[in-house]
């Protein structure tokens, strides 16, 4: 064998490894991998004849909020600050408010607004849990609960935790959703009364 064709191997051999590829001559993976699956989600709606003026007053103080002091914390890497803190705003609930968002302003574009906002809520040190063991998790983490005035007081909607997170296949995702399950119950019974 000479050496031109020995080198010729090499670099052939080289190439295809670069570009992953299977026998020599085969091209280069250039489509991306896609799968899908189709998942079931429980949707919980909730009512309550109590004013939403009084719900959204007592969900808003009865939960903490993720603020720019908590995101100066993250920039500067102050791990133990940060996570004291994310402790105390999460309070006895284990929930806090990540954003806000007002749909039911947005609504003046069709003619009217409505009373009614889908909060993020969440617990930074549970999703953290979760993203870890599938970063895919980050997806459901914080949850959307749709709170909003009805002709007979307030309704709350959001898809139960434990059902977007079993998809994961995860026991330490599942355990860690189903407390956010009965954290978001709780919660949302209690601003009710």
């Amino acid at each position: 064998m000479t050496c031109a064709r020995l080198a010729s191997m090499f670099a052939a051999a080289a190439v295809a490894t670069l570009f992953q590829a299977g026998p020599i001559g085969a091209q280069p993976m250039t489509e991306p991998n896609i799968s899908t699956s189709i998942i079931p989600v429980e949707h919980v709606v909730m009512r309550t004849k109590k004013p939403y003026p009084e719900v959204k007053a007592a969900l808003e103080s009865r939960l903490g909020r993720l603020d720019g002091n908590i995101r100066s914390l993250l920039s500067e890497n102050k791990v133990d600050e940060l996570r004291a803190a994310l402790e105390k705003v999460a309070g006895k609930d284990g929930l806090a408010i990540h954003y806000v968002a007002a749909h039911g302003d947005w609504l003046v574009l069709n003619g009217g607004r409505r009373n009614g906002n889908v909060y993020y809520v969440g617990n930074v040190l549970s999703a953290v849990v979760m993203t870890r063991q599938n970063f895919g998790a980050g997806l459901y983490a914080p949850l959307r609960v749709a709170v909003y005035e009805d002709e007979n007081g307030t309704t709350f909607e959001y898809d139960k935790p434990s059902t977007l997170f079993a998809q994961f296949h995860d026991p330490k995702i599942d355990e860690v959703a189903h407390s956010l399950d009965d954290r978001l119950a709780a919660l949302l019974a209690g601003v009710s009364r």
